[in-house]
């Protein structure tokens, strides 16, 4: 009955000196609070929009294939919408706010969201400016492509900036290769 309890006690103390261990090799690879580290941190300025866009888009082959065929800014951004005509003839009004929250019902037309994230409409997607980029291919006419390219200047004018830190290439962490939720940290 000794040698169990000495078996017991022996395998309790291993027990707790590997859970201690796993938890100091968790905690190395982060800062000491338990975050990730931030080695060579950059200063990044993001601009985020405060006004709206109205996109019309129009559908020109079926299978949920749409061309922009024109934008508006509107003051308010979470009156955010998308106008879309149909090759029925018919005209649907989706609101880019549901569209972003995951609203089943507003995604009835599956390629829309992909021609709307590189067009204005990207602005309200994306939290900066910066990466808002209309896409020439997106848009039915160059005149189209070319007022939306003016109107993105319009968008930044108004738009506030902020800074903000983002982790450098040595960071390490969430989503990078030497974070503490893998192996060898």
């Amino acid at each position: 009955m000794k040698k169990i309890i000495r078996n017991a006690l022996t395998l309790s103390k291993l027990m707790t000196l590997l859970g201690g261990v796993s938890i100091a090799v968790a905690l190395q690879s982060c800062g000491g609070d338990g975050s990730p580290r931030i080695v060579d941190a950059n200063e990044k300025t993001v601009y985020e929009s405060t006004k709206g866009v109205i996109t019309e888009v129009e559908e020109v082959e079926p299978g949920d294939q749409y061309k922009i065929i024109d934008e508006r800014i509107i003051d308010k951004k979470d009156e955010s919408i998308a106008i879309v005509h149909t090759l029925e003839g018919q005209t649907d009004t989706l609101s880019l706010r549901k569209m972003k929250e995951g609203d089943e019902s507003s995604y009835r037309h599956s390629g829309l969201r992909s021609v709307l994230l590189y067009s204005l409409a990207g602005s309200f997607f994306n939290r900066s400016l910066g990466s808002v980029t209309p896409n020439a291919s997106n848009y039915k006419t160059t005149s189209a492509f070319d007022k939306s390219n003016s109107l993105k200047n319009d968008l930044k004018s108004s738009a506030i900036s902020r800074r903000v830190t983002v982790p450098g290439s040595r960071s390490t962490g969430y989503g990078k290769s030497r974070s503490f939720r893998s192996f060898g940290g």
